[in-house]
């Protein structure tokens, strides 16, 4: 199912590079003889990913929401037969799995309200790595609305559980996502936006928000965010850390 986020991503992306386009000589570039290798982000300790996010007030109205800083640590975990060589002696590795761990700076525009009946946080990366966070606003209203005729939106109660979201992951330009995350959020106001998360079965997925120039027709159809067929790599990978993002 193709959602909200990795469309509203490609416009951005996609208007930043038809601006680029109208810049500057129009005349083509010379041709390189040599192919300089695109920068990707470099793992870190995995127990950063694991650490609790802040605590802070969590309103459920979803208003006033504006962020210009913060960050995402998002661990990566997948078979050890996907990645080469073994787990050092004393590192505590699992003997079948293999866990990496990336942060990514906030990015994009301060209002995560885009589209209007979601929320959407981005975090950005060198090259085409990045991660992003989804959700209905009303997982985080509880579904209330305001009464017929106007007057205050009814007040829902504490949020005691986690919420459904999507998250997406890319790195060296593989970009994996989840459509059924768990979401445990710790604090969402004017002030705070932080929680944790695990997503048990995540895809590989053409339509990477984070490379719109790649040869997939985003909105072409919906085969586009479906699962890569077989070709011998593991159908799904579990995501899980946790992010935080203030004013």
């Amino acid at each position: 199912m193709r959602t909200s986020g990795v469309g509203a991503l490609a416009a951005v992306s996609a208007a930043a590079l038809l601006m680029s386009g109208c810049a500057g000589n129009p005349a083509p570039a010379p041709t390189s003889t040599s192919t300089a290798p695109t920068p990707t982000a470099r793992p870190i300790d995995p127990a950063k990913c694991a650490e609790k996010p802040p605590q802070g007030k969590v309103d459920r109205g979803g208003h006033d929401l504006r962020f210009r800083s913060g960050d995402i640590r998002i661990a990566i975990t997948e078979p050890a037969a996907t990645t080469s060589g073994l787990p050092a002696a004393g590192s505590g590795a699992s003997a079948d799995k293999a866990t990496s761990c990336y942060e990514f700076n906030r990015w994009g525009p301060e209002r995560p309200d885009v589209p209007p009946d979601s929320l959407l946080l981005v975090f950005k990366g060198i090259g085409t790595d990045g991660a992003q966070i989804e959700f209905p606003i009303s997982e985080l209203t509880g579904g209330t609305v305001p009464p017929v005729g106007g007057g205050p939106r009814p007040t829902a109660g504490p949020l005691t559980k986690p919420i459904n979201a999507q998250i997406g992951v890319s790195v060296d330009g593989v970009y994996h996502q989840s459509s059924a995350c768990q979401l445990s959020i710790s604090g969402m106001s004017g002030k705070l936006a932080a929680g944790s998360f695990t997503c048990s079965e995540a895809s590989r997925v053409d339509a990477n928000p984070f490379a719109p120039d790649d040869d997939v027709a985003y909105d072409a159809d919906e085969s586009s965010t479906s699962p890569r067929p077989d070709t011998g790599t593991p159908p799904t990978v579990v995501l899980s850390g946790r992010f935080q993002l203030t004013p």
